[in-house]
């Protein structure tokens, strides 16, 4: 009696009850799931990086509207030469590209279309970063689940090992029966360990996404209805990144066109202002203006050669737009089937539950009739425990699921 009752003693002083992990548990810091989220994009360096790189690019943006203004620059020189005085100029040039067929129009429009492309790229990184959050979310809030549960089954097997030692000393049930207990509490006891390693890890993983230093208690996932299946479909291919593939192909469309245009002349209009002329010619010249007209006649090859690549790119776009189109109507249909299955999964479960807490009632009202062994009992205590386990798991896996597909369909994230 009083090895078993040190081994009891031990086990739970290496893995508190249920009281104890409640108050651990009080110490933690609650949080949503949207404030992990929140927290998560403000912590994100990855999303920042990429809304960096929408500012450069519109940046850029503004550099090719540049083309449809005029430039003004101040020109200074001074040269000599032997056996002559030096001259020396100071002017005002201004500058205005009257045509160039049209190329800087198209420019400015494939600039524009790609930084709209790399913006609904950092919504579909943000969308991308609300499911990364809620996996490790839910996964923490599972892990506690699990570990609850587990203390609990620690403890029914205890006191069954308690009660069961108590009927070998009177000679009422088998050594073997003992013993077969304790091998389970030595496996609960594993298995509790395994648990509490993975909180804890599930821990990092959240404080890592959060920013934050303290242990998190998360709030239990939000279980909604399942819209249709045509629905999600349908949003996908409205989905951030599906309109960056659009406008992605946009850019290349313009970009081709800026080569088509490749043999198009150009004008160029300047005039000059001469603040310093030394020596004046005679007349004193002030300012002089012009026009000038460039046409390619020939390029050996260069123009045709960039017109083709540009074609090239153009038709990859379009391949790359079919693509995530494609990709996009697969994960809806992937992810609708798997919440489907795990929410019909969950509601079978929860019926194995009643029925597994029913079985273990009747087991232990036979047990008082002598009827069946106090093993029998414990397996029956131990089966509603295993069922409670699997229900937990269902439940956060249809919750993740469900952040899944809203997520393939490309629905916006919670703020």
């Amino acid at each position: 009696m009083t090895a078993i009752a040190t081994l009891i003693s031990a086990l739970f002083a290496l893995t508190p009850p249920l009281g104890a992990q409640e108050s651990s548990t009080g110490t933690m810091r609650a949080i949503s799931l949207e404030e992990a989220f929140s927290l998560a994009a403000a912590r994100s360096e990855a999303l920042a990086q990429q809304g960096e790189y929408v500012a450069q690019l519109a940046e850029a943006e503004k550099l090719a509207a540049a083309a449809f203004r005029p430039s003004l620059d101040l020109d200074a020189s001074q040269a000599g030469q032997q056996h002559s005085a030096s001259s020396s100029r100071a002017y005002l040039r201004a500058g205005y590209s009257v045509f160039s067929g049209m190329r800087d129009y198209i420019a400015a429009k494939a600039a524009s279309a790609r930084t709209d492309a790399a913006g609904l790229d950092l919504a579909r990184a943000r969308q991308l970063l609300y499911l990364g959050t809620a996996q490790a979310y839910i996964t923490l809030f599972e892990s506690q689940r699990e570990l609850a549960i587990r203390r609990e089954q620690l403890d029914v097997t205890a006191r069954r090992i308690g009660e069961l030692q108590g009927r070998v000393d009177l000679g009422r049930s088998r050594r073997s029966e003992l013993v077969a207990a304790r091998t389970q509490l030595a496996q609960d006891k594993a298995s509790l360990l395994a648990s509490s390693s993975g909180e804890r890890l599930a821990q990092q993983a959240l404080k890592f996404a959060t920013g934050l230093e303290e242990d998190l208690l998360p709030a239990e996932p939000e279980l909604r209805g399942q819209g249709r299946l045509d629905d999600y479909l349908k949003a996908s291919l409205s989905r951030p990144d599906i309109a960056a593939r659009r406008k992605s192909l946009q850019q290349y469309s313009f970009l081709y066109d800026i080569e088509a245009r490749g043999r198009w002349p150009s004008v160029n209009a300047y005039a000059d202002y001469y603040v310093l002329r030394d020596p004046l010619p005679d007349p004193a010249d002030r300012w002089d203006a012009g026009l000038t007209l460039t046409m390619p006649l020939y390029t050996g090859g260069a123009v045709p050669a960039r017109k083709g690549a540009a074609r090239s790119a153009r038709r990859s776009a379009e391949l790359g737009l079919e693509l995530a189109s494609r990709q996009a109507m697969s994960e809806v249909r992937s992810a609708y089937d798997e919440y489907r299955y795990l929410a019909l999964q969950a509601a079978a479960l929860e019926e194995a539950l009643g029925l597994a807490r029913e079985n273990a009632s009747l087991q232990q009202d036979d047990y008082k009739l002598g009827l069946v062994t106090n093993l029998d009992v414990l397996s029956a205590l131990n089966a509603v425990q295993q069922v409670r386990l699997s229900l937990a798991a269902a439940r956060a896996g249809e919750a993740l699921a469900l952040v899944k597909l809203e997520t393939a369909a490309g629905l916006e994230a919670r703020k």
